[in-house]
Formats: structure tokens, sequence, C-alpha cells
């Protein structure tokens, strides 16, 4: 997210903390009305703050938009990546980053939604967001874990990308689920049981 570099609008005492409230403000709206549906005015009044404030921060409603779904992605990589640190073997390394984005879309639901969304919407509509750069940054971390099985004989049959977009295709099936029936859990133990269910029931093992 930029740093702004002109002076901060009068009446902002806490310019962070204005921030998040408009951030928090146009997740509300855009998971209530959509992207299209929510206007600036609904965002700054209810965010209970000011149009120059908000143009302070954003350039306008899709830097917005923009910025709520790279700064939460951005977070979302950093703590896979954190609980991939120092784990050894590619079952215990996969259960670790789908406990992660299961986490993720447990504690975030409204988020995940808005992202599938834009992911889903035809070409030309809706935010200009870098899908492919988005998508791509956690597909890498699936495509590493399936590289390193295959160069080391465990994974067999298929090639690291097929596996990959299979392990991902897995994983967000069950992340949609959450988004349409939000009593789904999402838990660390249904992971691990995906995990095993894609390792033992796609292919066997040498």
């Amino acid at each position: 997210m930029s740093t702004p570099t002109h002076n901060v609008p009068l009446g902002v005492s806490t310019a962070n903390e204005a921030q998040q409230r408009l951030l928090a403000s146009a997740l509300s709206l855009f998971s209530e009305k959509g992207y299209e549906g929510a206007s600036i005015r609904e965002i700054i009044q209810r965010a209970g703050v000011t149009r120059p404030v908000l143009y302070y921060y954003f350039e306008n409603k899709e830097h917005l938009f923009i910025s709520l779904v790279e700064s939460w992605y951005e977070q979302m990589i950093a703590d896979i990546d954190g609980n991939l640190e120092g784990v050894v073997g590619y079952r215990e390394q996969l259960c670790a980053l789908i406990t992660s984005a299961f986490d993720h879309a447990e504690e975030a639901t409204e988020v995940i939604g808005l992202i599938f969304h834009v992911f889903l919407s035809p070409a030309g509509h809706g935010p200009n967001l870098d899908k492919d750069k988005l998508w791509q940054s956690r597909f890498q971390r699936v495509l590493n874990i399936m590289e390193a099985g295959v160069e080391a004989g465990d994974l067999h049959g298929r090639s690291a990308t097929t596996l990959a977009m299979a392990f991902v295709g897995m994983m967000d099936t069950y992340i949609m689920a959450k988004i349409n029936h939000r009593e789904t859990k999402l838990s660390p133990e249904l992971g691990e049981s995906l995990v095993d269910l894609f390792l033992e029931g796609s292919f066997a093992h040498k």
C-alpha cells in the first residue's frame, strides 16, 4: 500500500486509524453491495470521515478496493511462508499451507468472497486488479512443494504443475463452500484429511 506524500487533512488525529476505518467500511459495503454497488459517499459515511480524508489515502474507489485485496493477500502469503518455515516433508508442508489458507478463509470470509468474485468476473469488468500476480503468489508455494516431492521421487505419475493445480483446485473448492455456506468449518483436521486424501487417493506413494 502506497504511503501518502502530502499533508494529512485537518481533523485526522490518528492517520492509521482513519485509514483502517476506511478499509473496514469499504470491506463491509463491498461485501453487501458488490464493487459496483458500493459508493464513495456510503464508504466515507460508514467510516465517519470526510471525502478529503479518503482521497488522502486512496486515489479513487478502485484504488481503495485494490489496496484492500492486495494488503490482505500479502498478509496471507506472509503467514503461509511463516507456517512453512522449518517444516520438513511434502505432506507436512502441504498440511501447513492448507491450514494457513483455511485459517484466513475462516477469519476473513468477506475478503475471500470479494477475491473470488473478482477472479471469476469477465475480463474488463470490475477493478483493474492484477489477478495473475496474486494467484501465482500462492500457487507458486504449492508448486514448490510438489516440485521437491517429484524431484525426490516421492511423488510420481504426474507433473509437479498438474499436482499443484489439482491440489489448489481441491483447496479452493472447500474455501468456496465456506463463502456460500458460512456454517462450513475449515478446521486444521479437515485440512490434514484432505492432504491425506489427495496423496493417498489420487496417486500412490512409492
